[in-house]
Formats: structure tokens, sequence, C-alpha cells
């Protein structure tokens, strides 16, 4: 009893909770960024599975949801817009900034219009934006989802026809991207990345938008420094009831 009653004392009593506290939050940050691992794993393999199947015309596509279809491969063919385009601003690529030019192309499926955005790729902030092809055009793209809005991240006006946007937000440009009543917007847009129909398969004066990053980033060697620091924590915690317990009060 004796050994037990110094670590009863108001200032241990205070380092067991101080230590407790510690230990669980950590243990809940590393699993977080175990989680954040796991989910970065997963975006991987399906941005690679995906990738790697053969390039589909858009017609199999457009009735499919974005979930569906992200990072597929798709052949698409038409007559880009170039007087309802929109600059995507705020893009950076091999540290560079600048904009990403955003092209409402319009096709045909069975005789039902459709248009369809496409990122025709990005231009530096020092450069122009060259227009788009004239007449009718195919190329290979990559399908993408809505891009949502990060915390922290500058929002767009929420009425209104826009020129410059912060994000690719296809529900938000509905409106003001079809031509007439009629045509359908398909509910996803296009990372333009090279013509098959003519030339070299590229436009002069815009760079392709640049493939997802794969990697694994930091998640799992932060993981394993919060188990470090929580182990940290519990040898200091044993370090000082050690000490503690065998002190002696002076006579």
């Amino acid at each position: 009893m004796n050994r037990v009653k110094p670590l009863l004392r108001p200032r241990m009593i205070a380092l067991h909770a101080l230590v407790i506290v510690l230990v669980v939050v950590m243990a809940n940050l590393s699993a977080w960024q175990f989680g954040r691992l796991g989910d970065r794993r997963a975006f991987n393999e399906q941005v690679r599975s995906r990738a790697s199947l053969p390039p589909a015309p858009i017609a199999d596509l457009v009735g499919l949801s974005p979930e569906e279809v992200e990072w597929r491969p798709v052949v698409v063919g038409g007559t880009f817009r170039p007087k309802d385009e929109v600059i995507v601003l705020n893009r950076s690529q091999n540290l560079t900034a600048g904009v990403d030019a955003l092209t409402p192309l319009d096709f045909t499926i069975d005789g039902r219009q459709y248009v369809v955005l496409v990122d025709r790729g990005f231009v530096p902030l020092s450069g122009e934006i060259p227009p788009p092809p004239d007449g009718g055009v195919e190329f290979l793209a990559r399908a993408r989802k809505s891009q949502q809005r990060r915390l922290g991240g500058l929002s767009d006006p929420s009425q209104g026809v826009l020129r410059e946007v912060q994000r690719v937000d296809v529900e938000r440009l509905a409106d003001q991207m079809r031509a007439t009543d009629d045509q359908t917007l398909v509910p996803f847009y296009v990372d333009f990345l090279q013509l098959t129909s003519a030339g070299d398969g590229v436009i002069d004066g815009i760079a392709t938008v640049a493939n997802p990053e794969l990697t694994e980033g930091s998640h799992l060697s932060y993981a394993i420094q919060w188990i470090i620091f929580s182990a940290c924590a519990i040898v200091a915690w044993f370090i000082l009831v050690r000490r503690a317990t065998r002190s002696r009060p002076s006579a």
C-alpha cells in the first residue's frame, strides 16, 4: 500500500490522465493515417484497373454514372463550341501556375443531341489559350467525375453564367453549356489526351492534363510515427511511476 500511495497524489493522477489522453489521441491519429493509406491504395488500384481498359466509345458510357466511368479511356467525336468555353483557374503543372481550358463538344447518338465538357489541357499564365480544332474531331480522352470543393477552397457563384471557375462542376455549368433545350449534357467531363482524327495527336500551345499521381504519400510513415510517439509516452509514464514509487520522503 505504501508503494501505491505516491501514485494517488494529485500530481500523479494528473500525469496518469494526461498519458491516457495522449495515448488515445495518438492511437486514433495512427488509425486515421492507416485509413487514409487504405483509401489511397484503393484509389490507386481503381485508377490503374480502369485506365488499363480498352478505350470505349462515348456512346457506350453516356448512360452510366460518373462514379462508374471515372478514369476510363474513352473515344470522343464531335464538334467543339469555343464561344462557350470556360477557364478553370488556379491550375498547376510541373511547378508552373496556369489555367485549364474547358470547352463543350457537341455530338449526336442515334439522332439525339449531346454535349460533353472537355478539359482541353493546361496553359501557363504567361501563355495564350489556343482555339480548339475546327470542324469535326475525334480524340482519346479520360472520363472524370465532377470536382468537389475541398475544405478551405474557393467557391463559384451559385447562379449566373460563369466564364471562370474554380473547379469543373458539371451540374453547376449544365444550363449554360446546353446549346438547345433538347440537348443532353453528359454527367461527367473528359480530359483530352490525344487526337486520333488528324495530325500528330496534340494541340499546339496547350499541355495535356497531367496524369493522376499514384503514390501512397506519407500516410504509412505518419501512422508509424504516431505509434512511436504513443510508445514513448507510455515509456516516459513508466519511468516516472517507478521514480515515484521508489522515492522516500525526507526526514
